[in-house]
């Protein structure tokens, strides 16, 4: 299938910027396409670029693994072929409760579930609980947290992730006052990402607010019309962003600590099954 120029130097263009961060969303590719001049910011553009990316990827021009898309993952069902199989992964899941030792409790909340693999890796890493919101969450999950702060009895803080719009301004409002709703006292709630200061530091391109989302004219009144995504932080400044607004709040010495002694314990796990074979 013969492709005209134009979209096969966009897809020399992506590649370029996928070899060096990757994995990335469609969405974090499309923005920094834009931040780089190469295709306009619209609708027409994002669509070109989605086509063009499937195409690059059935023709091997791109990795699969390159682009992700969390919103649409298979949900697989855990097997194992024997009870061997199956010890390998009970050694290899043994996590210790880094909170133990912690002043503070720290759970991360990002608003778009497109992004939540970045998050992931990095929270998983720290132990920290990740909450993928989707917009704005149900009073159900906020519930849960809260008790989940009760539960651990550590100083809780949030750290928020969503975009500079109307809606992602107002959820980080919204969140506090569902945290005073249920009476729990937070050492902190910072909205790490996105800001602007993000904005103009990384010059990353901005689009309209929408005139529908009726926070519209709060937010332009102290804002300007103006509207910019999270996913249009470059992945690498968002995945340092993450790493070092966790280790703000955590106490690094105790961390490592508890990594020693669960590198100890897995390794009395490993010699317990040995003995079972």
């Amino acid at each position: 299938m013969k492709k005209q120029q134009k979209t096969l130097d966009l897809i020399s263009a992506a590649r370029e910027i996928l070899k060096l961060q990757n994995p990335m969303t469609l969405r974090q590719t499309y923005y920094q396409l834009v931040s780089r001049h190469i295709i306009e910011n619209n609708k027409n553009e994002y669509q070109k670029l989605s086509n063009a990316l499937v195409f690059a990827r059935q023709q091997g021009i791109i990795n699969w693994e390159w682009i992700e898309d969390r919103t649409r993952q298979p949900r697989e069902v855990n097997m194992w072929s024997d009870l061997n199989d199956f010890f390998e992964t009970v050694k290899s899941a043994y996590r210790k409760d880094v909170w133990a030792s912690q002043e503070n409790y720290i759970v991360v909340w990002v608003e778009k579930d497109a992004l939540s693999g970045i998050f992931q890796k990095i929270t998983s890493k720290y132990g920290v609980t990740l909450v993928v919101g989707r917009g704005y969450n149900s009073w159900s999950v906020k519930k849960e947290l809260a008790d989940m702060f009760e539960r651990y009895e550590k100083e809780p803080v949030v750290l928020y992730f969503g975009d500079f719009d109307p809606s992602g301004e107002d959820i980080f409002r919204d969140l506090e006052k569902s945290f005073y709703f249920f009476q729990i006292s937070l050492k902190k709630i910072e909205k790490v990402s996105l800001t602007k200061e993000d904005i103009e530091k990384y010059n990353l391109p901005p689009d309209f607010a929408k005139k529908s989302d009726t926070r519209s004219k709060k937010f332009i009144a102290k804002n300007g019309d103006m509207a910019v995504e999270l996913d249009a932080l470059p992945a690498d400044v968002l995945r340092e962003k993450i790493k070092s607004s966790i280790e703000k709040y955590l106490d690094m010495e105790k961390f490592k600590i508890v990594l020693g002694e669960q590198s100890r314990e897995q390794y009395e796990i490993e010699e317990f099954l040995k003995g079972r074979k």
